[in-house]
């Protein structure tokens, strides 16, 4: 009941009468006072005479005086003082004094309970003499106290029931009260518990167990079952607790923690009433507090640990339906959800999720006033809810779409069940497409947003709103950098053209009397959406079919020149289209071309033409262009029917027959292409270079420095291709060209004996390009290698300490390869500071040259000790292996320090053994290391650095591993 902690007190050592008659004088005013009137008679005419007390000088020490002397001087006081005041004063410092013996006793365990007996006696002695003594309340406390500490209970409290009744105006009522409402606690009779606190709890709050005592009564009164009387005064509690702003996190540990004890017994009470509904019952009487939407959570969290999911979920919907603007709403409306979640209650869950979705999306009355920062709480649910509602309607939809297609299914209903099937699957997907669009509306910058955007596509697909599944297709598909759906969405967008015009009523495809049909409309709308597709991905594998179906449309259309281009655009894809695309291809261009010339007699019908028109005709350029046209299409021909050689100079002549026309330049530029095809490398580096030289402007001079680089290498002009690489990655704003350009530049200047070019190279890709994260490791190798071989061990050095900062921070893109490099790295670094440990001499003062050694010692350790953390076998072994060769060099280094010249022979020998005992240790530990570094030969691991742990062990325990295999004795004599 009382508090155990004991204030120290140390041994006095003024044993004589006078001291202790000063020091009682000296504390006539102190707390231990019996608070005698002032007014009464004064102290003995002998005392009077003594010299007036004077501070002490804080120059000396004060003397000490233990308890068992000072009680021993106050009993020889008692012996020969007649006066009647003296003796009252001393029998009460006695009391204090064994009440004080008793503590110190205690709190060191020296003796049982039965200390108290004297203070309880000394106590009960001064009562008993000094009956209605205005201060007999402190007498009556410490007396209480000393029964408690003594462990008489019953007398603690009877001397307290003495204490409130007596003197019900003393300081320590409402202690003494608080403790009585313990006992009654502690005892099961919470009737009087609940009397006493509330006695302590009218004393206001200016008592230091106000708070308490609240608590407590609350307590008294739920265990009475008084729950409803209960929560008035743990509320109160709360209110003093708890910061306006409703933050615990604030709180004092101890604070916070009653707190939450608090809320739980108020949940517990609440859940016997009426739950939720009785927290608003109790608030109508009472004031509502800033922390009541902590009780509804406190409530419902009670419900689901206690698995009433209903009732949980429904105590936080109360909430919700009460405070419909609180900031709490959203998150309490997910706790509901969260309570059918965790029942299982699976039409619930989904209802719920819609609903918050309604109550709280961006589409929603709640959304619209809310402040951002209550709408930050809430889209972390509507980045979950949405999507998953989404789905559900999407698979919902296409599970319906699944069984319509078995006949298994469709056999069993009727009609009319399957038309109302086929109307909610499509109000299915209209509903997910509805949600997809929602959460891009909500979260425009996501990165889920491009998957959104095509499920979006897919689901308006699927219900037939073919418009609108065009639109998000081709956003997917054109607006966003989607790698992994950009293709898929772009080709869906054309089916969706396809169906919209195939579902278009016949009237719909008769040309209207101005204009064009809206048949025509969407068939030259869904030809630019092709023409996009093929141009924006021209490496999928169905680029070439949507190009060559462009070029039939447009042909359909009367198109040519258009249709003609498609076509050319096919038959120069790299690499080429499959046979039957081409072939549709070329039909078009000859269709087109019968229109306007035919490519079989075309050079002829074209040469003869010229040969009659004079040099200044206006038709002649058209003509020679034609011409040029045909040739050049036979040189397609040519190279389609697998005739590499006939095609280049097909393409080559074009120049004789126009020069400098944009075909002639176009023909020039193919011929290479197929000269590197047919890997006639010197003929290609020929017409590349005098392309360049030729047409220095012309598109596609960009395209030539890569072909170059492909030919140069083929021919072995290594330092060259570096060059033109070198270009390409200094013109080209493409990263990845950059990036790939450069590092194949650094190679290919190494593979030429060109370091220095190779380590500007290298250099500059390490420091420019981080990513890739695995070629700027390998260039950052290639440059520490590259400077090992140069002997410039500080560039290398800095660039193995880039390696290992570059594997630590890498994260996910962290490889084996970069984890050993980082080790490689290490181990040298790590060789260094070995070097540098070796290099430091033991020598006098043996303490400092042993502290700069252990210095370097342990950051030698740490080094190893950090490559073997990488786990890479080769140099773990190196590692563990240096380790112990370090414990073992100071070992040796030790015993071969310097020795102090001023040593007798005995304090030499001394000496001597201090070191051995110094290195003792360290050549044990270094034994350990090595033995585990052998040990890895037990699991087949014998490298190196295993192979050097056995041989340093044959010296360090020569016994064991120092035996050397002895052949047995043989003879060639027959026996």
């Amino acid at each position: 009941m009382f508090s155990r902690c004991l204030s120290s007190l140390a041994p006095m050592r003024w044993p004589t009468l006078m001291v202790a008659l000063l020091l009682l004088a000296s504390c006539s005013s102190s707390s231990l006072n019996t608070g005698l009137n002032e007014k009464e008679k004064a102290p003995p005419a002998t005392l009077a005479d003594l010299a007036p007390a004077a501070l002490p000088d804080t120059e000396k020490p004060l003397p000490q005086v233990n308890l068992d002397t000072l009680v021993e001087t106050y009993r020889q006081v008692l012996e020969v003082s007649e006066d009647s005041e003296l003796r009252l004063r001393v029998l009460h410092r006695l009391a204090g004094l064994e009440m004080r013996r008793g503590e110190q006793k205690l709190f060191e365990e020296q003796t049982g309970r039965d200390e108290f007996a004297l203070a309880v006696e000394a106590y009960q002695t001064l009562i008993r003499n000094n009956p209605g003594h205005p201060r007999n309340d402190l007498l009556l406390y410490q007396l209480s106290k000393a029964y408690d500490l003594g462990t008489q209970t019953e007398q603690s409290m009877a001397v307290l029931n003495r204490l409130v009744v007596e003197y019900p105006g003393s300081i320590h009522y409402a202690e003494a009260q608080f403790r009585r409402g313990e006992f009654f606690f502690a005892a099961g009779d919470y009737r009087q518990a609940s009397q006493a606190y509330a006695e302590v709890i009218n004393k206001g709050k200016q008592t230091s167990y106000y708070a308490n005592a609240l608590y407590m009564y609350g307590w008294s009164l739920f265990k009475r079952e008084r729950y409803t009387d209960a929560l008035e005064p743990f509320t109160e509690v709360l209110f003093l607790l708890i910061p306006e702003d409703n933050n615990l996190n604030r709180l004092q540990s101890g604070d916070r923690q009653l707190a939450n004890d608090v809320f739980k017994v108020m949940s517990v009470a609440f859940s016997y009433l009426d739950g939720a509904a009785s927290i608003a019952d109790t608030y109508n009487a009472i004031n509502e507090p800033h922390f009541i939407h902590m009780l509804y959570d406190q409530l419902g969290k009670l419900y689901l640990k206690q698995e009433r999911y209903r009732d949980s979920a429904e105590t936080y919907r109360l909430f919700v339906q009460k405070y419909p603007q609180s900031k709490y709403s959203p998150t309490f409306y997910a706790s509901l959800i969260r309570a059918y979640v965790s029942a299982g209650f699976v039409e619930d869950v989904l209802n719920e999720k819609q609903n918050f979705v309604r109550y709280y999306g961006i589409h929603g009355e709640y959304w619209a006033g809310t402040s951002t920062e209550n709408k930050t709480y809430i889209r972390p649910f509507l980045k979950i809810y949405i999507p998953e509602l989404a789905r559900y309607y999407h698979a919902k939809a296409q599970q319906t779409a699944a069984d319509l297609n078995k006949k298994s299914f469709t056999a069993k209903r009727k009609p009319k069940q399957l038309d109302a099937l086929q109307k909610q699957q499509q109000q299915d997907f209209i509903v997910a497409g509805d949600y997809y669009q929602q959460f891009i509306d909500t979260f425009p910058v996501d990165d889920q947003v491009p998957e959104m955007r095509f499920l979006l596509a897919e689901s308006r697909f699927e219900a037939g709103r073919f418009e609108q599944a065009i639109e998000s297709y081709e956003i997917v598909a054109y607006q966003y950098p989607d790698t992994k759906r950009g293709a898929e969405a772009g080709y869906a967008a054309i089916v969706s053209y396809n169906e919209l015009i195939q579902g278009l009523p016949a009237e719909a495809q008769r040309s209207p009397q101005r204009g064009i049909s809206k048949s025509e409309k969407w068939l030259r709308e869904k030809i630019a959406s092709q023409l996009r597709f093929a141009n924006s991905y021209q490496n999928d594998a169905r680029a070439p079919a949507v190009l060559t179906k462009s070029a039939e449309e447009l042909l359909s259309l009367q198109d040519y020149l258009p249709a003609i281009k498609a076509a050319d655009q096919l038959l120069r894809k790299q690499p080429p289209a499959d046979k039957a695309l081409r072939k549709t291809a070329w039909l078009v261009v000859g269709h087109s071309e019968f229109e306007l010339l035919n490519y079989a007699g075309a050079e002829q019908a074209y040469g003869e033409t010229l040969a009659l028109l004079s040099r200044n005709d206006a038709d002649r350029a058209a003509i020679v262009d034609r011409r040029s046209a045909s040739v050049y299409k036979q040189a397609e021909q040519a190279l389609a029917a697998g005739n590499s050689q006939q095609a280049v100079d097909n393409y080559l002549r074009i120049d004789a027959l126009a020069p400098d026309s944009e075909i002639a330049v176009t023909a020039q530029f193919d011929a290479a292409n197929v000269l590197m095809d047919m890997q006639n490398y010197p003929d290609a580096i020929s017409v590349l270079e005098r392309f360049r030289r030729n047409y220095p402007n012309n598109k596609l001079t960009a395209t030539i420095p890569a072909k170059l680089v492909v030919a140069l290498q083929g021919s072995g002009q290594w330092a060259k291709a570096a060059d033109e690489l070198t270009a390409i990655y200094r013109n080209s704003s493409d990263r990845a060209v950059k990036t790939e350009s450069l590092y194949q530049a650094a190679e290919l200047y190494e593979q030429a004996g060109d370091i220095d070019s190779a380590i500007d190279r290298y250099r500059s890709y390490a420091n420019n390009f981080p990513e890739p994260f695995a070629a700027a490791m390998e260039a950052r190798y290639k440059l520490s290698e590259l400077y090992a071989q140069r002997g410039q061990g500080d560039k290398r050095r800095f660039w193995l300490n880039k390696m290992i900062v570059a594997d630590r921070k890498a994260g996910a893109n962290r490889t084996e390869r970069s984890r050993y490099l980082a080790a490689l790295s290490s181990t040298v670094l790590a060789d260094d500071a070995y070097q540098a440990y070796r290099g430091i001499a033991l020598k006098l003062p043996l303490k400092t040259s042993l502290k700069k050694k252990k210095k370097a010692l342990n950051k030698a350790l740490k080094a190893y000790t950090q490559v073997i953390d990488y786990g890479v076998e080769e140099f773990a072994t190196l590692s563990t292996y240096r380790i112990g060769a370090i414990y073992s060099q100071l070992s040796n280094d030790l015993m071969d320090s310097q020795r102090p010249n001023n040593l007798d022979e005995l304090a030499l020998e001394q000496y001597e053994l201090l070191l051995e005992e110094q290195a003792f240790p360290f050549e044990e530990r270094a034994i350990e290391i090595h033995q585990s570094n052998a040990e890895r030969s037990w699991d087949g691991i014998y490298d190196e650095w295993v192979k050097e742990s056995f041989t340093a062990l044959q010296t360090l325990l020569p016994a064991r591993y120092g035996k050397q295999e002895r052949g047995a004795d043989f003879s060639n004599e027959i026996y």
